[in-house]
């Protein structure tokens, strides 16, 4: 009897469901690009070593630092190639050798304090030129003298900016 009441004994089923879209994390992917000649052509920066522009005439001549002296790099731009907007600072990094040298030496960005410059692209954007400069200050001592460093690099370091907006505000990267 027990298994006629089983077997005779049904249940009602149903489902329901719906597809959610793709989830794509963004990307965040900052270049460095470099121009030669006034900005009218760009090339990648990445990997190469930059000269310092010597004066009109001069272009033989040895880079030789002292105090007062001002040299700057060909034009440089940060571009933006990720799709996430990004906010950026410039530092100079992979000093060897004499490394008190670069105490001596006021690094700027378009006559900028370095050190003080943030600047922000949109997904997908190539930012403004600019030009770094190394100034000697001029109270530069003997104690200078003859002391070299190499290895001097131009780092981009970038994070994520906060622009983009989830499903409740765009506050959730300020950190």
């Amino acid at each position: 009897l027990a298994m006629l009441v089983g077997l005779t004994f049904a249940w009602f089923t149903d489902t329901a469901s719906t597809a959610v879209n793709k989830i794509q994390a963004g990307t965040l992917d900052v270049g460095l690009e470099m121009s030669n000649d006034g900005g009218t052509t760009w090339e990648n920066a990445e990997g190469e070593t930059l000269e310092f522009i010597k004066a009109p005439g001069q272009e033989n001549e040895p880079v030789l630092w002292e105090p007062g002296c001002t040299y700057e790099l060909p034009q440089l731009r940060v571009v933006n190639k990720g799709n996430l907007a990004l906010k950026y600072k410039l530092i100079i990094t992979g000093i060897n050798g004499d490394a008190q040298l670069n105490e001596a030496i006021e690094w700027t960005i378009n006559d900028a304090d370095i050190n003080l410059t943030e600047q922000h692209l949109l997904a997908g954007v190539e930012g403004t030129a600019f030009t770094i400069k190394g100034h000697m200050k001029e109270t530069a001592g003997n104690e200078y003298q003859g002391l070299s460093i190499d290895g001097i690099a131009i780092t981009v370091v970038a994070t994520q900016d906060t622009v983009e907006y989830d499903s409740e505000d765009n506050q959730y990267d300020e950190d």
